[in-house]
């Protein structure tokens, strides 16, 4: 039987990041929340969604120099919708959050703003900034309860060129002052490459 934890970690490595690690990506996975929901590990068929938010992530932790700590990355809808009420849910989250799909990350960076942040990060997506990634990734639609979470367009699976994938960040970027930290997801991927 395959270790889920041994597995995940041989991808994520495929990746030959520099400042993060397999298990930062399974932050929170196994806590409760305020409601005593308890979250679980992304499927298997989704780990390939946060490998280019990790790039991203990857390349603004070498641009700023400065420690970057994980907040949040993966919740499984019943640990995002968690709520006393049933029939209405958890009114703080997105019914069809980003975190769910895999494709976003919550964090945090030493010593600076992120408002500042958000604006590094939105400048790369408005310029066109290009990610590399080293190897092949197959990006999934998740459905929940809600419908299916917004996900980017095609193709979905980015082939290896002849030195791996270059992509463009286009998702949703955010900055959440009252806790100092930044969203960031892929949700419209775009590749630059023709194919």
């Amino acid at each position: 039987m395959a270790d889920y934890k041994t597995d995940f970690a041989a991808r994520i490595g495929q990746l030959g990041l520099k400042y993060f690690n397999a298990s930062e990506l399974l932050t929170r996975t196994s806590s409760k929340n305020k409601f005593g929901t308890q979250n679980s590990r992304p499927p298997e068929a989704i780990w390939d969604n946060i490998i280019p938010t990790i790039i991203v992530l990857e390349a603004l932790r070498e641009h700023l120099g400065k420690s970057v700590s994980v907040q949040s990355v993966y919740r499984s809808e019943a640990y995002n919708q968690a709520s006393t009420d049933k029939a209405t849910g958890y009114t703080g989250r997105a019914k069809t959050s980003q975190h769910m799909a895999f494709t976003a990350i919550d964090f945090k960076v030493a010593g600076m703003a992120c408002t500042e942040v958000a604006g590094i990060l939105q400048e790369w997506s408005n310029s066109g900034r290009m990610f590399f990634a080293p190897v092949m990734f197959e990006r999934k639609a998740v459905k929940v309860s809600a419908g299916t979470i917004a996900f980017g367009e095609l193709p979905r699976s980015w082939k290896v060129w002849p030195f791996g994938t270059w992509f463009a960040l286009k998702g949703y970027i955010h900055a959440y002052p009252s806790e100092n930290f930044t969203h960031v997801d892929t949700r419209g991927l775009t590749s630059k490459m023709s194919e």
